[in-house]
């Protein structure tokens, strides 16, 4: 489903990316791991099209998306969060969520050329899409609310919910648990897999290794720029490169 072919990155004569290729299939939930400075978050500027690769090429389906826009390539069906929440301040949780759902979109043009019945049924369409994506993440007793009022994690779990009411056929996730704590990120997890079990394939980075070796089917390692390690999170979890990105040689096992 998504393939990335030989990707270059610098910062100046800082290597970001070095000659990094991986595939993820249609379905998966794979996780991408590695310590700070690796590469993940470039990587996934790389995909989502808010950076140009100085050399390599992305793939979504067989069609090149190597210098697309963030929005085309949106469109096309690969949807990202990010590590800072985003969320209109003015609108209510659920607002929230219509906004981002395309039958929503230009509902005041609509009113002006067609009935206000259909209208209407435009209207309530998109309220109760909104409501469905709502209760998935669990946020339906805050639905009407100020995103002002509720608590970080729940503030995560309303930008997950405005990124699948874009209905993805892949989801990225930029570390979502950052700043969550244990019960939180225990709620997330199985949101997670709510999202997976309909049928989206996820790619997420995630800082809290104990949630990815629990969460992916399959893990990637990067470390400095390079693809190090790629396999289940069994193979992953006593890998001494892998053990030695994160912690040096004294440790024997990730967790």
């Amino acid at each position: 489903m998504l393939q990335i072919r030989e990707v270059f990155h610098r910062f100046g004569g800082l290597i970001a990316l070095n000659n990094v290729s991986l595939e993820i299939n249609q379905g998966e939930l794979v996780g991408l791991m590695g310590p700070n400075g690796a590469g993940k978050t470039t990587l996934f500027n790389i995909i989502t099209g808010f950076i140009s690769p100085v050399s390599g090429s992305v793939y979504l389906e067989g069609e090149e998306i190597t210098h697309l826009s963030p929005h085309v390539i949106t469109q096309k069906g690969l949807v990202r969060t990010f590590q800072d929440v985003r969320v209109f301040e003015h609108l209510t949780v659920v607002e929230n969520v219509e906004v981002a759902i395309p039958e929503g979109r230009g509902i005041g043009l609509l009113g002006g050329i067609f009935s206000t019945l259909k209208t209407k049924f435009i209207k309530e369409f998109v309220k109760e899409k909104a409501m469905e994506y709502i209760r998935m993440v669990g946020l339906s007793s805050v639905a009407e609310k100020s995103p002002d009022s509720l608590t970080f994690g729940q503030q995560r779990l309303l930008g997950i919910a405005r990124a699948i009411a874009l209905r993805p056929k892949m989801l990225l996730l930029d570390e979502p648990s950052a700043g969550l704590n244990q019960d939180e990120t225990i709620i997330l997890s199985e949101v997670i897999r709510k999202i997976h079990l309909k049928g989206v394939t996820i790619f997420i980075i995630e800082h809290d290794i104990g949630m990815l070796l629990d969460l992916a089917q399959r893990i990637i390692v990067l470390d400095r720029g390079k693809k190090i390690m790629e396999g289940t999170p069994e193979k992953i979890r006593g890998e001494k490169s892998v053990i030695e990105a994160y912690f040096g040689k004294k440790r024997k096992c990730l967790v």
